[in-house]
């Protein structure tokens, strides 16, 4: 009697826990890039010396937002297609979460666009692939 009642209680906990942790974490992967990409994996270390320099996107994101997971197709392919015009960064707000809140992170995903280091946009929502090559054409012209 007692497995009978502890093997469903057993399944419902892992389910659970692979909801709220995202299917991939589950799997020691929470990170939605891989290493044949473009993007920059951002940390607070890293922060200032990737925004620095050119046009950066840095996309504040969370693995368990679905608007992000979204987003995330599209910013790797802004990432690959205009690697000599911009970078295209992404921080994971659940491991930098003083952080994010320091940077003003209100709503996921925010992308935050700066050219040399310094803000010049911030997007809120999903954002279309045009929006966002529309602000690479319009601040890489010479």
């Amino acid at each position: 009697m007692r497995r009978k009642i502890t093997l469903p209680i057993l399944g419902i906990v892992l389910m659970t826990l692979t909801v709220l942790l995202g299917n991939n974490s589950v799997f020691g992967n929470n990170n939605t890039t891989n290493n044949d990409t473009p993007i920059v994996t951002l940390t607070s270390s890293n922060y200032e010396k990737e925004t620095g320099t050119g046009l950066v996107f840095v996309d504040f994101w969370a693995p368990w937002c679905g608007p992000c997971r979204r987003m995330a197709p599209i910013l790797e392919s802004v990432a690959k297609e205009y690697k000599g015009s911009a970078k295209v960064g992404k921080i994971n707000v659940d491991n930098y979460k003083k952080f994010s809140i320091d940077k003003g992170i209100e709503v996921l995903p925010t992308i935050v666009v700066y050219k040399d280091g310094k803000e010049i946009t911030r997007l809120r929502g999903l954002v279309s692939k045009e929006d966002l090559v529309k602000i690479i054409t319009e601040h890489t012209k010479k």
